[in-house]
């Protein structure tokens, strides 16, 4: 892809394709410098908070926002592309801070504590499931633990009772995120008013998102992270972000039996095998609360019906190798 134009006023990236598919009696669309002019905007990305699909403007639009998805879906000109639950949200609790090694604050934090049905009906506008597993409910593989770990505030405080910590010595940390995700601070903000009610004191830190992602793998000073993770393919795919050894150590967790579940994958000799050592990954992730997520996110994009040929990959990537225009 070529970029084409940056228009500051209404934050609109233009990119122009050169490599779609002209057919006899379509709209001819072969995009070089010296022939981009008449063909403006024939293929947009957007990924701001509120747009239109002006007609002769706008074919495509990627990342759309969850605020327009009921708006786009009536208009009979666009089509809403709904991929798979490949994106989540997660949350991870810092392991190298002293009260977040303790398996029962996790549990307590990331499991009992959590209301995951109001975030995503509230924040996500419904445009999303719950999710316990690190693992999207789009991914090959997954398995979830609502059942393992309902909202049960009563739970999670007697778990975090047992840690030490109840009215009289509250338990005191601060959320990082950003606004790159644009759901991000309110969910954060959820977080912080369900977390109030099991008695601890919470504060939000929302920062810019290169910010954010120096503090989590670079400087690793943070309390608990809240972000939205990318599309996934499957529990092996994701466990980079966990092995202490070659990966990221998102958590700078420092449990060898990770790395030993993780050494499983990568010996299975077979489909079935690989499959079940992902599982048995995903349970023990679970159970000790290395890391969690708190709603499964489709991919959503918008195309208007004059576009064809265009094949959806849930975020895996973006084709329009195949992709033409219908004349008007």
């Amino acid at each position: 892809m070529e970029l084409g134009d940056w228009e500051k006023a209404n934050e609109e990236v233009e990119f122009i394709c050169p490599a779609i598919r002209v057919h006899p009696d379509v709209l001819s669309v072969r995009a070089s410098r010296r022939h981009a002019a008449p063909l403006r905007s024939v293929f947009l990305y957007l990924t701001i908070s509120s747009f239109s699909l002006p007609p002769g403007e706008v074919d495509f639009a990627n990342a759309v926002p969850r605020e327009q998805v009921e708006r786009l879906s009536k208009d009979t000109h666009i089509e809403m592309l709904r991929g798979r639950e490949t994106q989540r949200i997660t949350v991870a609790l810092n392991q190298k801070k002293a009260p977040f090694k303790d398996v029962r604050v996790r549990q307590a934090l990331l499991g009992y504590g959590i209301d995951r049905q109001a975030i995503t009906k509230t924040a996500l506008l419904g445009q999303a499931q719950p999710l316990w597993s690190f693992v999207p409910r789009g991914a090959r593989d997954q398995i979830d633990f609502g059942e393992q770990f309902p909202y049960d505030p009563d739970q999670a405080k007697a778990l975090l009772k047992e840690a030490g910590y109840d009215a009289q010595h509250p338990l005191r940390y601060t959320i990082m995120t950003h606004g790159a995700e644009a759901a991000l601070p309110t969910i954060a903000t959820i977080l912080k008013t369900q977390l109030a009610q099991i008695g601890v004191e919470v504060r939000v830190d929302v920062i810019d998102r290169p910010i954010y992602l120096r503090r989590l793998t670079t400087d690793r000073d943070w309390d608990q992270s809240v972000g939205l993770a990318s599309a996934a393919w499957d529990p092996y795919t994701i466990s980079r972000a966990m092995d202490t050894r070659a990966g990221v150590n998102v958590t700078n967790h420092a449990d060898p039996h990770m790395d030993v579940l993780i050494d499983h994958m990568k010996a299975a000799a077979t489909e079935e095998t690989f499959r079940q050592a992902g599982y048995d990954f995903q349970r023990y992730v679970a159970e000790h609360m290395m890391i969690a997520s708190l709603a499964s996110v489709p991919f959503l994009q918008a195309a208007r019906t004059t576009v064809k040929g265009y094949e959806p990959l849930h975020g895996y990537k973006i084709r329009f190798e195949t992709t033409w225009l219908e004349k008007p």
